[in-house]
């Protein structure tokens, strides 16, 4: 079995390997590194640094954890709805870990869209919640050794 070098250099790049001065805010989204993690808090008042954290990094580099690809007919009928889902969805997640934020929506055609995450968990929470909602097949795949998932919904 081989080791995906590259992807566990970047995942290290977004997470592990930088260590945050505390208190740090993001100067992209705002959170707060305080107590070893990042939170949804107000601004602390007096001096704090500033950096960017690993979600708005990811989004930034267009590297991201999560691939879920949507194909249906249903799509161009139900796309608010579709999405209405994915943003419930996303602030459930954010409630667990402020880092895990859809990246962005991609309308491929009428019946295709892709949705990037932050990271793994919210693009498999994202497919079931549609699964669930709309019937239809789901498959869920994971690079070899890397923390990438890729979702396909299709009905």
């Amino acid at each position: 079995m081989k080791t995906n070098l590259y992807a566990q250099r970047n995942e290290r790049l977004y997470l592990k390997n930088k260590k945050y001065k505390e208190p740090t805010v993001c100067k992209v989204c705002g959170l707060v590194f305080i107590g070893g993690i990042w939170k949804k808090i107000e601004k602390p008042k007096g001096e704090y640094y500033e950096d960017i954290c690993p979600a708005c990094r990811r989004i930034q580099d267009n590297y991201y954890g999560g691939i879920l690809n949507l194909k249906s007919d249903i799509i161009k009928s139900k796309k608010e709805e579709i999405i209405n889902l994915m943003k419930n969805k996303e602030k459930e997640s954010e409630n667990i870990n402020p880092l895990r934020r859809i990246g962005k929506i991609e309308q491929i055609s009428d019946n295709e869209m892709n949705v990037y995450t932050t990271f793994e968990h919210l693009a498999v929470a994202i497919g079931k919640a549609i699964q669930r909602a709309f019937k239809g097949d789901l498959d869920i795949k994971y690079k070899e050794n890397d923390k990438v998932a890729r979702v396909y919904w299709v009905k």
